[in-house]
């Protein structure tokens, strides 16, 4: 009796773990997707973040929204584990050198530290991937 028990609660733990790695994934590549969305739509708010506030040059602006829409569609492709160890490497260089700009650059406090937060759910997501793929599963 002991046995069974022990299995369920395994495979229970394991579809949570399960679950949490898709909806931490899904959401870290929603962010990403809807961010180069609006890079790439001249948005006048996040243009004029980029290019007065950070000091960002106009033409590299919706290059930073082609990476990032490619950056979270790369992060949904599935079974390509080395692919998604590249979009992960690229998402925490972007993620520490936006907290450079922000530190640099003007904006609020809180501001500042908007990619820490958004790192924070890369690395859950990352993490919680790294958990499925050694049990064998995949996403």
């Amino acid at each position: 009796m002991k046995a069974e028990q022990t299995i369920d609660k395994s495979v229970q733990a394991g579809r949570a773990t399960q679950i949490a790695a898709m909806v931490t994934t899904g959401l870290v590549a929603f962010m990403w997707v809807y961010f180069g969305r609006l890079y790439l739509i001249h948005d006048p708010g996040e243009w004029r973040i980029a290019n007065q506030q950070l000091g960002y040059p106009l033409y590299i602006i919706p290059l930073i929204g082609v990476t990032h829409i490619l950056g979270g569609v790369g992060l949904l492709i599935p079974n390509v584990p080395r692919l998604t160890e590249w979009v992960y490497a690229g998402f925490a260089i972007t993620l520490l050198l936006a907290f450079y700009s922000q530190l640099n650059g003007g904006g609020s406090t809180w501001d500042k530290y908007d990619p820490i937060l958004v790192m924070a759910f890369v690395f859950a997501s990352y993490v919680l991937r790294r958990c499925m793929r050694a049990n064998r599963w995949s996403i």
